[in-house]
C-alpha cells in the first residue's frame, strides 16, 4: 500500500518537473513576468486608483 502511494507521489513530482523544466515547458508563460512587463509598458490595470 505504501509502495503504491510513494509510486504516485514520486510520479507526480517527476511529471511536474518534466512539465516545468523539460520540453513541455515551452508553451508555459510566467504570469507575474507578463504582468510586470505590462506595467512597464503602461498598459496594465490599475491597482484600485479611482
Amino acid at each position: 500500500m505504501i509502495g503504491i502511494i510513494l509510486f504516485f507521489l514520486f510520479g507526480s513530482v517527476a511529471y511536474g518537473m518534466y512539465n516545468s523544466f523539460g520540453p513541455g515547458a515551452k508553451g508555459l508563460t510566467d504570469s507575474i513576468d507578463e504582468h510586470a512587463r505590462m506595467h512597464e509598458l503602461g498598459i496594465a490595470h490599475t491597482h484600485g486608483d479611482n
